[in-house]
């Protein structure tokens, strides 16, 4: 979803003609954050989804719902391939935000449908699976 809301977010940044600078201070984030969130580096909790759908003139459905997303296209994707592998990406952090987000919000979306707590408890139990493994594999 990273991607995506990214991507969102600065489509409708760019359609409403703001600089980072200008949504960040709409929204009370840094720059640095506006910026890891458009490139899919970091998911912003509920408080800033909902904060930065308010300064877009948004819901926060309409910015973690696909359908609204335009994807970028395989050639795009690929063009961008050495970009993306030149930075290594550290796991951890990302799986613990998802954590985070599956246990700590009252609304978890997926695929634009809301999931029920039962789904989110066994998502949750999964991904804190994952943690727990990648963990040990690095401690051996």
């Amino acid at each position: 979803m990273n991607r995506a809301l990214g991507k969102k977010i600065m489509q409708l940044r760019k359609q409403h003609r703001y600089t980072q600078k200008h949504l960040a201070e709409r929204c009370g984030e840094t720059v640095t954050s506006i910026s890891a969130y458009e490139r899919g580096q970091r998911i912003p909790t509920p408080q800033v989804l909902e904060r930065l759908a308010m300064a877009l003139n948004t819901t926060v459905i309409d910015l973690i719902d696909p359908k609204y997303v335009q994807h970028p296209s395989l050639q795009e994707f690929i063009d961008r391939s050495p970009e993306v592998m030149a930075h290594p990406l550290d796991f951890k952090p990302i799986l613990e935000d998802i954590l985070v987000h599956l246990t700590l919000s009252n609304e978890v979306y997926f695929n634009g449908r809301l999931l029920t707590k039962e789904v989110r408890d066994h998502m949750a139990t999964s991904v804190n699976q994952a943690l727990q493994q990648g963990l040990q594999s690095i401690k051996t």
